[in-house]
C-alpha cells in the first residue's frame, strides 16, 4: 500500500516564498513551472526564474536542506514518484487534470543536468499515472540515456567525477572539488569551506550515482519537448541532447544560451519567454 506525500514535503512553493518576503499580493501567473534540480542541488536552485506572472516550484530531493536528515533517493524513478504524487496531491492540480480546462494556467515541467532525468520521468508519470496533463516538457544538459557521451567531459568520462565518487578513495574531496569547479554553478564559497563542502558531497554524491544508473527512456508524453543548452557547455553535445526527442511524441525545440553548464540564472526572462511560448497551443517544431 503506498502513500502519498503532502505536496510540501518535497514540492517547495519559491513563489510564495518570495511574496512573503517581499509583502507582495498574489497575481493569477500565467505559466506553472515545476522545476527538477541538478545533481547535489535544492529545490532553491530555482529561485532565479521566480517572477510575478510566473508560479516556480522547485523538486525538493531527500537528503538536502528541510529533507537533510532523509535518506537519499535510490533511483531518479523514485525521485520522480516521490514527486508526482506530491504533485497530484497539490490544490491547483484538480484543474490541470481537468479535460477541456484551456483557461487553466499551463504546467511546465523543466529539468536541468540529472534533474532533466527526474522532469523526464516526472513528466511521464504525471499524464500516464496521474492523468494531469504537462504543457511543456524542457529539459537541459543532459545527455539521453544510451547516448554517447561526450569525449573527455560526460559524466562516463571525467577522471574527476569517477575519482570523486567513493568517499571512503583517497583524494576523493579533493577530486570531486575539482570536477565541480569545472563544472560551474558551485559558489567558491562552498568549495574552499570544508564543513560547507562536507553536507553537501553525501547528496551530490547519491545523485550522481542515480543519474549514472538511470539506462533508459519512460513512456513518451504528449507534450511538446524542449531541447536546452549552455553554448560553452562541453559536457553535452546537441546530438546527446536531441537523443531525448523519443520522451514525446509532440514538435521539438531546440535553444541555446550563452554560457556554460548553468547559464540560464543570467538569462531568466529570455527563458521564461521560451518556456512560454513553447507551452502555447497549437505551437508547432
Amino acid at each position: 500500500m503506498s502513500t502519498r506525500p503532502a505536496a510540501g514535503r518535497c514540492l517547495v512553493d519559491l513563489s510564495a516564498q518570495d511574496r512573503l518576503r517581499r509583502g507582495a499580493s498574489e497575481r493569477a501567473p500565467r505559466l506553472r513551472v515545476l522545476g527538477c534540480p541538478p545533481a547535489g542541488a535544492a529545490a532553491g536552485y530555482w529561485r532565479f526564474l521566480v517572477r510575478e506572472d510566473v508560479h516556480v516550484l522547485g523538486v525538493q530531493y531527500p537528503g538536502r536542506e528541510s529533507r537533510f536528515r532523509e535518506p537519499a533517493a535510490p533511483s531518479i524513478e523514485a525521485l520522480a514518484a516521490e514527486a508526482a504524487a506530491a504533485v497530484a496531491a497539490a490544490p491547483w492540480a484538480p484543474a490541470v487534470a481537468s479535460p477541456g480546462a484551456a483557461a487553466d494556467v499551463p504546467l511546465v515541467v523543466l529539468g536541468h543536468s540529472m534533474g532533466a532525468a527526474v522532469a523526464a520521468e516526472l513528466a511521464s508519470r504525471l499524464e500516464h499515472r496521474e492523468g494531469i496533463r504537462v504543457a511543456l516538457l524542457a529539459l537541459s544538459a543532459k545527455t539521453a540515456p544510451g547516448a554517447a557521451e561526450v569525449a573527455g567531459a560526460g559524466a562516463g568520462t571525467d577522471e574527476d567525477l569517477w575519482a570523486g565518487l567513493d568517499p571512503q578513495a583517497p583524494g576523493a574531496d579533493e577530486a570531486m572539488v575539482r570536477w565541480l569547479r569545472r563544472l560551474g554553478g558551485t559558489p567558491e564559497a562552498v568549495l574552499e569551506h570544508p564543513e560547507l563542502l562536507a553536507l553537501q558531497l553525501p547528496a551530490l554524491r547519491a545523485d550522481l550515482r542515480a543519474s549514472m544508473a538511470y539506462g533508459r527512456l519512460p513512456a513518451p508524453v504528449g507534450a511538446p519537448l524542449l531541447l536546452l543548452r549552455g553554448t560553452e557547455d562541453d559536457t553535452v553535445d546537441p546530438a546527446g541532447l536531441d537523443a531525448w526527442r523519443p520522451v514525446s511524441t509532440g514538435p521539438v525545440q531546440r535553444r541555446e544560451y550563452p554560457g556554460g553548464h548553468h547559464p540560464f540564472a543570467d538569462h531568466r526572462d529570455r527563458l521564461l519567454g521560451d518556456l512560454m511560448a513553447c507551452a502555447a497551443p497549437g505551437r508547432s517544431g
